[in-house]
């Protein structure tokens, strides 16, 4: 049987009842049990059953295509927050808490990121290799708090997963100037760096990500501003002739009927799919994802959705690294939509 990720399932033998938050290799998935909801355990798919007497709210939950079964939405990602006040506070850290499995080998990492200042911040993070995008998240971290991201794969080490945050301190005049960071995580550096991670006080892998939250000052120096100040303004015009070479092909007409949408299935591209093999297959899905991308970027869009079903994610990757590499994406998420479920990335325009 096929499951889900947030279906509540119970446990054949013991009836122990839980959540699955994640799938891992050789059939298996990690459950979260709802006796103890800090335990998360690994589990063969054949020695659970789905909890008919708990289902989990499908509202908004969509079928995959091709397949029974429902796609619910995720569990909500924990979050803890210190009873304390950190008198000597890091900043703002990524933390892999180490899960071990039956046999106490370590296959999975619980990531964490941690906030344990007295700043509250907006963040926006992604964790990814050059094969796959492991989680994005984005949101609001409260002070001296720490949040569940999701899974990293011990396996996933060995393609040098690159972080990139960028944040936002919440402060009485509004948000602070953003701060990002961007590194790669290599394994030996990953294994050398255990310590007792704030708040959630386990050994565990961390990575402090900002330890100060003042935006770059430019240099006091009155040449230097000065030089500074004509190359903004040269900047500026550029951006400015630019943008009006934009607009001039802007169609309003064009712009009032385009459907911020493009359905990738390739049945809805060609004729006669039945017959493509799949190497072509993902090439005229990516031709077509392309001349939509470029349409929207030309239109002034914002925001557009590309439906690329779930699968094995190969179409979804794809996208993915083509996004990456586009100087006018300014973000894109692969998260449950109610309308799309897991089955769409949302690209947003800067």
């Amino acid at each position: 049987m096929l499951f889900a990720i947030g279906t509540k399932v119970l446990f054949r033998y013991t009836g122990e009842r839980g959540t699955i938050t994640a799938r891992l290799d050789d059939n298996m998935l990690q459950v979260r049990l709802d006796s103890d909801p800090d335990l998360e355990i690994p589990a063969f798919a054949e020695d659970l059953v789905r909890d008919t007497g708990a289902e989990p709210a499908l509202s908004g939950a969509k079928f995959v295509k091709g397949k029974q079964e429902v796609v619910p939405p995720p569990p909500p990602r924990r979050e803890i927050k210190s009873q304390y006040v950190i008198l000597k506070p890091q900043g703002m850290l990524i933390v892999f808490e180490p899960m071990p499995g039956r046999d106490g080998a370590v296959s999975r990492y619980k990531i964490w990121l941690v906030n344990d200042t007295t700043f509250e911040f907006l963040f926006d993070i992604e964790l990814f290799t050059s094969q796959k995008t492991i989680l994005q998240a984005d949101g609001k971290l409260a002070a001296t708090t720490i949040l569940e991201l999701g899974d990293l794969l011990y396996d996933d080490l060995s393609d040098l997963p690159e972080v990139d945050i960028e944040i936002r301190r919440i402060t009485t005049d509004g948000l602070d100037t953003p701060l990002n960071r961007q590194f790669k995580i290599r394994p030996k550096q990953f294994f050398n760096n255990v310590q007792t991670a704030p708040i959630l006080n386990v050994l565990a892998h961390q990575f402090l990500l900002f330890n100060t939250f003042e935006p770059a000052k430019t240099t006091s120096d009155k040449t230097n501003l000065l030089d500074y100040t004509r190359q903004t303004l040269q900047e500026k015009h550029r951006l400015d002739e630019s943008n009006s070479t934009l607009f001039q092909v802007f169609d309003v007409e064009t712009f009032a009927n385009f459907e911020p949408e493009i359905d990738l299935h390739i049945e809805n591209l060609v004729n006669g799919y039945a017959r493509l093999d799949p190497s072509q297959i993902i090439r005229i899905q990516m031709q077509h994802f392309q001349r939509f991308l470029e349409k929207a970027i030309r239109l002034g869009v914002l925001r557009i959705f590309i439906i690329h079903g779930v699968g094995e994610g190969k179409l979804r990757d794809s996208i993915a690294q083509e996004l990456r590499r586009h100087p006018q994406v300014y973000r894109f998420k692969n998260e449950y939509h109610p309308k799309y479920g897991y089955g769409a990335t949302e690209v947003i325009f800067d």
